[in-house]
């Protein structure tokens, strides 16, 4: 982007829900220094300061207000104004600010915002003697800490802090201003050599008989990834890999046996990997198919079985685009997803690939945003989580996006309430980029859209080396039950097969899509069950930590002896999670190994390393988990798969569920036979007879998008009309229901759309907010961008109003 030298002004974007940018005035100082996409200081309303973005250079001031001036440069953080383009269409699309967009985009460490220091300007000895102990004891921090903030006073005294400040600030014996942490974004690497001179306490460390096991495991890693052929190895790298702990690591740093040096990050990325396996004649073919879509569309569905060699296209067609000189960004749905992948890239791609979720650190998130927009040899091959569609590309010239399908690529909160699929495909047509979209069970849009010739379709009915799809048994748990086969949540044809697995040093994946020991605690004499007070849900019970859980709002107590209604001690758990499975498990197989892996396990990236690794090195027998475990993730000792229930998926109250149900089910089953043996998964279920189980047990994708889409078709749902979800939250619930239905007559007034609604959803309050949703539907042959633009009007309209102004909303576009 070239510098634009000689404007007064600038508009800038701050990261706030603001609809406009602002003015201000450029100082002559520093207007060589900013261009479109650099980053500055400004001072926004009396007294606050924000970094902010250019987006506009001009010469015209504004007529409603008086410009301040920019205070400082920071310097570029977009080079490319297709971004900043990416970023306007989002806002307009997704129905919310472009600030909120900005928010959510950049990582944390380049959005900087001042604090309000508080500084006693008084000494006691002149302190009015009427102040009260608490104004006493404010002016007692600030004094004794002058670098005190508004925000370290709420967070130790609440928010009545904030008001006691305010009284003191206005009677003039606290003074305020605001100071700004600034954040270095040069990058300095730190990496391990092992010291070779020490040759004696290395053979001493690698005895078989040292009783320094976890230091034995951190050389014996570092070995291992020397021979690998890493140049360069970081202390990140060999805890993942020796899964030792930094305590072991540092002993042999004092020891002299490894040392610590720093070196430049772009160093790292001079290794180039190795070179792509030879694909099967089946992904050869597909490979040409996708070339040559690729030569008539932009956009290409690859519809391949589980285990059919999905990855390794992706990595021929990656190494094409790093040849080229190209940047490529591949989207996983799950973080989890991530680890067991970028292992694998990396053996191709050495250290040219780099990550990006938010489960990294700042500093993390912000080296990768630096390195893309450089373009460094570290940026060309990108793999992230949804939010990695922000970062500042300039060169992009592909993008993967695996497991199309699943749900974890939308958003839920805060706005953009994006979709990280659609999203990306419209980053690409600003760049003229390919998009290929990879899955075992294609979404119902995407599938709909290649036969409408919108997308290209290549298809991989092969497994890898001929491997057969599983064999899927549907168990009738009633039946089990009138026969006395059951055992806890377990059918006896289930634990035949688990124990016959055991037997032969096979493993074995049991999936519940719940997690926690169990979702309901009743009381067997009065039926109180434990509620969560700020959420209409119950709390779920997790028996390993004895605390009562809300998974909606986070609030969490101890479990109760007795009943807080009527005192009986006589309570009983409902239902199963995966705790439950895990301890049901140890029980019919005490001798097993068995590890569970689901939301509350994998907080943990070193325990979920660990897991991985033990899973893939046959160290664990049965891997009990959530839908984690249901995707992406490669295990070749994996022979039997068990679903515990699959009705909580069947019956779910939303027009996707028998979607998600049967991708779920069919990619859980993909998990298993993909080493010779053909796989065996036990669905069980009170209704055998259900058609998405029929479509599962035949691994029948067409018939089931067939049956789907008629419905689908027959009741107007998407992809036969758009839809948005508009849903209302207020702490009035009598409040909450006047607004929902005065602004769905509203609604109405908008032709051709047909609207849905007020309506409660299945938890109709979280976190004490009351919520109601307003369906509106479409038709395709109306404008998309009109009618959202009418909507918005009527909202706007609608929220200005004084009685219902307090009313928060927010919009669920392509819901």
């Amino acid at each position: 982007m070239s510098h634009l030298v000689g404007f007064r002004f600038a508009e800038v974007l701050l990261p706030r829900p603001l609809a406009n940018g602002f003015t201000y005035e450029i100082p002559t100082e520093l207007s060589p220094h900013i261009r479109i996409g650099t980053r500055v200081l400004v001072q926004f309303g009396p007294r606050k300061i924000y970094s902010a973005i250019v987006i506009r250079l001009h010469n015209n001031a504004p007529d409603n207000y008086e410009p301040k001036q920019i205070l400082e440069v920071l310097g570029p953080v977009i080079d490319d104004v297709r971004n900043l383009q990416f970023w306007q269409w989002m806002a307009e699309y997704y129905m919310c600010t472009p600030g909120e967009v900005m928010n959510v985009a950049l990582p944390s460490r380049l959005k900087l915002e001042s604090e309000t220091q508080l500084q006693c300007l008084i000494e006691e000895e002149y302190w009015d003697e009427n102040l009260e102990a608490e104004d006493r004891e404010i002016l007692t921090i600030t004094r004794n800490s002058p670098e005190t903030t508004l925000n370290d006073l709420v967070k130790q005294y609440g928010t009545a802090a904030a008001k006691r400040a305010k009284k003191l600030v206005d009677i003039g014996v606290l003074g305020i201003k605001e100071s700004i942490k600034y954040h270095s974004l040069e990058k300095w690497i730190k990496v391990v050599h092992i010291n070779a001179h020490k040759k004696k306490e290395i053979e001493a460390i690698l005895h078989p008989k040292t009783k320094a096991k976890a230091q034995q495991n951190i050389v014996l890693a570092y070995y291992q990834l020397q021979a690998e052929g890493h140049l360069f190895i970081t202390r990140e790298m060999l805890l993942n890999r020796s899964t030792s702990t930094i305590a072991a690591l540092d002993a042999l740093v004092r020891k002299n046996i490894l040392e610590i040096r720093e070196i430049k990050e772009s160093a790292l990325f001079s290794r180039s990997g190795v070179q792509a396996a030879k694909l099967t004649e089946a992904q050869q073919e597909a490979y040409e198919k996708i070339l040559k879509t690729f030569a008539e569309n932009k956009i290409a569905l690859l519809h391949g079985i589980t285990s059919s060699g999905k990855t390794e296209l992706y990595v021929h067609l990656m190494k094409e685009i790093e040849k080229s000189g190209g940047q490529c960004l591949m989207l996983v749905p799950e973080i989890a997803l991530t680890t067991q992948l970028i292992n694998r890239l990396r053996h191709f791609f050495g250290e040219r690939v780099s990550l990006y979720h938010s489960r990294m650190t700042d500093r993390e998130r912000s080296d990768v945003w630096e390195s893309v927009r450089k373009n460094d040899p570290g940026s060309q091959l990108v793999v992230g989580a949804r939010s990695a569609i922000f970062l500042p590309f300039s060169n992009l010239k592909l993008i993967i996006i695996d497991e199309e399908h699943d749900s974890s690529y939308r958003q839920d909160a805060p706005n953009p309430r994006y979709q990280g699929r659609d999203s990306a495909i419209y980053l690409a047509t600003l760049f003229g980029a390919h998009v290929l979209l990879g899955t075992a069970t294609p979404s119902v849009e995407s599938y709909f859209n290649t036969l409408q010739g919108k997308y290209g379709l290549i298809e991989l009915h092969q497994r890898y080396e001929g491997l057969q799809l599983p064999e899927v048994h549907l168990i009738n748990i009633r039946e089990e039950k009138k026969k006395n086969r059951m055992k806890g949540n377990f059918s006896q044809t289930l634990i035949e097969a688990i124990d016959d697995a055991l037997r032969r040093k096979k493993q074995t994946i049991i999936f519940q899509n719940r997690r926690g020991y169990s979702p309901k605690l009743i009381c067997e004499d009065c039926g109180t069950v434990q509620m969560c007070d700020r959420c209409d849900i119950s709390l779920t019970i997790h028996k390993a930590v004895h605390r009562l859980k809300c998974h909606y709002c986070g609030r969490e107590k101890s479990i109760p002896p007795a009943c807080v209604v009527c005192g009986s001690i006589y309570l009983k758990m409902l239902g199963a999670g995966t705790e439950q499975i895990e301890d049901e498990l140890s029980s019919l197989f005490p001798g097993a190994r068995i590890e569970r892996l689901d939301l509350d396990t994998a907080q943990s990236k070193k325990r979920y390393n660990k897991m991985l690794t033990d899973m893939e090195s046959g160290q664990i027998d049965i891997l009990v988990g959530t839908q984690m475990v249901t995707k992406g993730l490669n295990f070749t000792k994996v022979e039997v798969v068990g679903v515990v229930n699959a009705d909580n998926l069947l019956y779910f109250p939303e027009y996707r569920a028998h979607e998600r149900a049967f991708q779920l089910l069919e990619q859980v089953a993909g998990r298993s036979g993909r080493s010779g043996q053909v796989g065996k998964v036990f669905i069980q279920t009170y209704n055998t007879g259900h058609p998405v189980l029929t479509f599962v047990k035949t691994h029948d994708y067409k018939a089931f998008y067939e049956w789907q889409s008629q419905e689908r078709k027959t009741f107007l749902y998407p992809p036969f009309v758009r839809m948005i979800h508009l849903m209302l939250r207020h702490k009035d619930l009598k409040l909450l229901q006047k607004a929902s239905i005065e602004l769905t007559s509203m609604l109405k007034s908008v032709s051709e759309i047909l609207v849905i609604g007020p309506e409660f959803p299945p938890v109709n309050r979280v976190n004490n907010y009351y919520r109601m949703g307003i369906f509106l539907k479409i038709p395709r042959n109306k404008s998309y961008l009109k009618t959202k633009r009418q909507i918005w009007s009527v909202c706007l309209d609608f929220f200005t109003h004084p009685e219902y102004k307090t009313v928060k909303f927010f919009f669920e576009v392509d819901a």
